[in-house]
């Protein structure tokens, strides 16, 4: 743990045992405790909208081709609906 051992774990807390005494002890680990959730919440939002938006850029693609390919093909049927030759524009 960022290379701190046991022995140096124990110094600390004891010298934060005598700065801060037995009553502040609990406080400062509920609210540690408090800031350590909300972070962990607010690194999950970010997750979630992060891929949230990768599956709607997903899917967005996913669908351009086929919304492509039926404009195309709409086109396609009305250009050879106004060109017939057969039609009787030229009679």
């Amino acid at each position: 743990m960022f290379g701190i051992g046991t022995s140096e774990i124990l110094i600390i807390l004891l010298i934060a045992l005598l700065v801060l005494g037995p009553n502040e002890i609990p406080k400062l680990a509920k609210s540690l405790g408090k800031g350590m959730r909300e972070l962990e919440r607010a690194k999950n939002e970010l997750r979630d909208s992060i891929q949230f938006e990768m599956d709607e850029k997903e899917t967005s693609e996913a669908k351009g081709p086929e919304k492509a390919g039926e404009v195309a093909a709409a086109e396609t049927a009305e250009s050879e609906t106004v060109g017939n030759p057969t039609s009787n524009s030229h009679v």
